[in-house]
């Protein structure tokens, strides 16, 4: 090492190198989804995780980098070489909160822990405290900007340290530089990561006795006790290995070594107090210095000190960059006693334009426009849970996936609904084409799709979706549903139409029924019964609409027949299909509280309606606002279903009930959104919405247990039979026999009324 340094009077002020903040786009990230998703109203004081590293070829200007890395909130270690700072951080819920935050408070308080940790001792156990910082912010999570300053506290010393200047700044030579590297590496690997910025070095002399030798073994080792090192015998016989070694002078030892005699016997010249500096400036220490000195002068008792700035790192040990100091503070000095309030406090981070001010990222130029639209799309779901509906499960609606039978002006509506709930897959069955009628009240479409003949309304409707969001799973179909009423022309067609409809209906969770005619509801309703999948019905008058949710079976009561395709049918020969299943044949009944569908209050099956129909009867001629509305209530039925521990066998509110809750069982919690009806029916006539509860009918033509029987019993035969064979449904069902039992009652009734009136014709006075 060069000459020792003199220690005259001649002095000049010391200049540290401030903080410069250095923020992984990640970690904004992290930031806003801890918002989001845990603090929401909340304004919590978060800690928040600080590392440091030695970057000999950076510029000065951007050497003393703190850097927060993604995993900054939650991580708790640091890598080896990367020294550790101490964190906080508060996201406020507005900017006027975060601008009129009180800064001089917040720094003093900072600044109060340190210097409450320097004079209790626990500075000892945590010396990353003295490079710490605090930030405060605010997550505009719309905009997807962030306002934030970071504040470095420093505590300033009075007198201040000042350097000498009667020498110039002195460095190690190349041997001793390699000698000191290996010790701190040996050191800093042995020690907890909070003990690695600051330490003490000390050089021992040639000549030292054994016994000398084993006295500063036993400093070394209470000094590390001091500072809360755990003794690993591997690790510590490195860190001691310098008493049995003296080619190395050099010892390194924790702060706390200091009060435990690290540096008795010690000449000054070779004492250091030591930390390490980020800085690349050639005379300028970094910021954590302030707070270091505030140490040596309050807990060391020193006036003079000899700090050594350690800038060397392992693959660059034979190019010195460390460099010593020698500071005084004036003969006048004394320790501040620590009832005394906590000395001056500075340290807010400066903006770009040199300014202490606060900073602003906009992360919408970084990040992946698909990326921002998930976040985007969330957000206002995820709002729901900080106040209003906290326990809402946001994950099941998002992970629903959907059926829409029916691509025109409900299922239009219903889907852009459905993507407002954040539902992610959306399959669209539809056989029209988009017509120059559509787009006005069908928002998926625009005139460009009724060219050429207009596109396939299922396909783009799917591909709208797409452009409206490009995150989500949209698929179309263009098939046709095989409707009862309807004669087969083509067999082997309906037959495949049969077949992807079941798969399509087993493989989504709900089922929405769109479609323009009663008939095309019949079979994906029994499908649907059959596989206990949600269905959500909606249907249009001109001023009047029906929005409804279809019962489900008990689980053990649904029964399907394997087959070599995995449908319910049944491969046997047509003989076997020929006979009808029984009304009387063994069937489950509806359970009691069973919900009904969209045919139980029918007492004829379903027909074709189309046949002999007018024009304005074979378009759906509506108020426009009725398809709006009545798509928001079908949506909103769903989700409200979807939060229910039954899902769709939630059991509906009675009507005639004052309070319309949905009943609970014992310790259920209440619903997040409130009731589940059974059927709405508006009328925009006069303005009102009817909620109504209708059990199953035993004799529906859709749901009831004979019908799903045999259609679970048969498969495609049934199916066939019928859509082609009229009065098949009925017979099954028991729908005729209801019939013929009416036509009798009837009959009963006229011959009661004929025979009254020849009694009494020739009453008498009676004016006819």
């Amino acid at each position: 090492m060069r000459s020792s340094p003199n220690m005259a009077s001649t002095t000049s002020n010391l200049q540290y190198a401030p903080w410069t903040t250095e923020i992984d786009l990640g970690f904004y990230s992290a930031l806003a989804k801890l918002k989001l998703e845990n603090d929401k109203l909340e304004s919590p004081v978060r800690k928040v995780l600080g590392t440091y590293e030695l970057r000999p070829r950076d510029a000065p200007e951007r050497s003393t980098s703190m850097q927060i890395h993604t995993s900054a909130l939650t991580e708790a270690k640091v890598p080896l070489n990367n020294c550790r700072s101490e964190g906080m951080i508060r996201n406020f819920n507005t900017l006027e909160e975060f601008r009129e935050y009180d800064r001089s408070a917040h720094m003093e308080r900072a600044g109060r822990m340190i210097w409450d940790a320097i004079n209790d001792g626990s500075i000892f156990s945590c010396p990353s405290l003295l490079s710490s910082f605090s930030a405060i912010c605010f997550a505009n999570l719309k905009k997807y900007t962030f306002n934030y300053h970071f504040a470095y506290p420093a505590l300033h010393s009075d007198p201040q340290w000042k350097r000498q200047t009667s020498s110039k700044v002195r460095q190690l030579s190349s041997s001793e530089t390699t000698q000191l590297v290996s010790r701190v590496g040996t050191y800093q690997y042995g020690v907890d990561e909070r003990q690695r910025g600051f330490f003490l070095v000390k050089r021992t002399r040639p000549g030292s006795s054994a016994t000398s030798q084993e006295t500063e073994a036993s400093k070394l080792r209470a000094g590390n006790e001091a500072s809360g090192k755990q003794e690993t015998s591997a690790d510590d016989a490195d860190a001691e290995e310098s008493f049995d070694n003296s080619s190395n002078p050099f010892q390194v030892a924790s702060l706390a070594a200091y009060e435990n005699g690290f540096f008795d016997g010690v000449a000054t010249d070779d004492q250091y107090v030591c930390f390490v500096d980020p800085s690349t400036y050639p005379d300028n220490p970094g910021w954590m210095l302030r707070n270091l000195l505030v140490l040596v002068r309050q807990r060391f008792k020193l006036n003079k000190v000899q700090i050594l700035c350690y800038r060397d790192t392992n693959s660059r040990r034979e190019h010195p960059t460390s460099i010593i100091l020698n500071l005084e503070c004036g003969d006048q000095a004394t320790p501040i006693e620590p009832a005394q309030q906590s000395p001056k406090v500075t340290g807010w981070e400066r903006n770009e334009n040199g300014k202490v001010s606060a900073r602003t990222v906009d992360l919408s130029a970084y990040l992946d426009p698909t990326r921002l639209a998930d976040q985007a799309v969330d957000l206002n779901l995820k709002l729901i849970k900080w106040r209003i509906a906290p326990s809402i499960d946001l994950d099941i609606i998002k992970n629903t996936s959907c059926l829409l039978l029916g691509a025109g002006t409900l299922g239009s509506y219903v889907a852009r609904n459905l993507m407002g709930w954040g539902v992610r897959n959306i399959t669209f069955v539809d056989n029209a084409k988009v017509s120059y009628s559509n787009p006005v009240r069908q928002p998926l479409y625009t005139f460009s799709d009724c060219l050429d003949g207009g596109a396939k309304k299922a396909e783009r409707a799917a591909e709208a979706l797409k452009q409206i969001y490009p995150g989500v799973n949209a698929r179309g179909i263009m098939m046709s549903v095989p409707m009862a009423g309807h004669p087969i022309t083509d067999e082997a067609a309906s037959k495949r139409d049969y077949e992807q409809l079941y798969e399509l209906i087993s493989s989504h969770d709900a089922l929405f029924l769109l479609m323009d005619t009663r008939e095309s509801r019949w079979l994906p309703t029994v499908m649907a019964k059959s596989l206990g999948k949600i269905v959500i019905n909606a249907a249009l008058g001109f001023d009047t609409y029906m929005v409804m949710r279809h019962g489900l079976r008990t689980p053990k009561k649904r029964r399907t027949s394997s087959s070599s395709s995995g449908l319910p049918i049944s491969h046997r020969s047509q003989e076997s299909h020929s006979r009808p299943t029984s009304p009387t044949e063994t069937r489950d009944p509806p359970q009691l509280d069973e919900l009904g569908c969209y045919f139980c209050s029918d007492v004829v099956a379903p027909k074709d309606s189309l046949k002999s129909a007018t024009l304005d009867q074979q378009c759906t001629v509506t108020r426009p606002g009725v398809a709006p509305i009545a798509s928001a209530l079908a949506v909103e039925l769903l989700v409200s279903i979807l939060q229910a521990p039954e899902k769709g066998a939630v059991a509906a509110p009675d009507p005639s009930s004052k309070s319309q809750e949905t009943p609970l069982k014992p310790g259920e919690k209440p619903h997040p959104l409130g009731t589940v009806p059974h059927q709405l029916r508006g009328f925009m006539s006069n303005w009102s919405t009817m909620t109504i509860k209708g059990r199953a009918y035993d004799c529906c033509s859709a749901c009831s247990p004979k019908i799903v029987g045999a259609y679970e019993h048969d498969g495609w035969a049934f199916v066939k039979r019928a859509i082609s064979e009229q009065g098949y449904v009925e017979e099954v069902s028991g729908l005729a026999e209801v019939q013929r039992r009416a036509d009798e009652v009837a009959d009963d009734v006229d011959w009661d009324d004929e025979e009254g009136e020849l009694e009494e014709i020739g009453a008498e006075g009676e004016l006819i």
